[in-house]
């Protein structure tokens, strides 16, 4: 996954992400990370292995408080199956203090 400021197009240094697995009836973590300088995270745990429901959970506003910016997210979640992203090579994410954009590209 990747994760670039949509206000200035550079990527996200420092963004704290949690990945979650529903499991037993409730969630359960799998992953905690930090993006690099080149806005990516690599988790040590690949949703394709393992199917079922993930919470995938950029944690947006200390990012945007540090420039100076007022987030209306101060987390961002996305839920994705890992079925679903069997197909996909990248997660992009596009981050802004307003709003946020996924596309999954295979």
């Amino acid at each position: 996954m990747s994760v670039t400021d949509g206000t200035n197009g550079q990527p996200v240094d420092g963004l704290p992400i949690r990945l979650e697995r529903f499991d037993l009836d409730r969630w359960q973590p799998v992953w905690n990370g930090i993006t690099g300088a080149d806005g990516r995270a690599d988790c040590a745990v690949d949703p394709r292995d393992v199917p079922g429901a993930f919470l995938l959970t950029l944690e947006t506003a200390r990012y945007f408080t540090t420039l100076g910016l007022r987030p209306f997210y101060s987390h961002i979640t996305i839920a994705f199956s890992g079925e679903e992203i069997l197909e996909r090579q990248e997660l992009p994410v596009v981050v802004t203090p307003r709003g946020y954009t996924v596309c999954a590209v295979g």
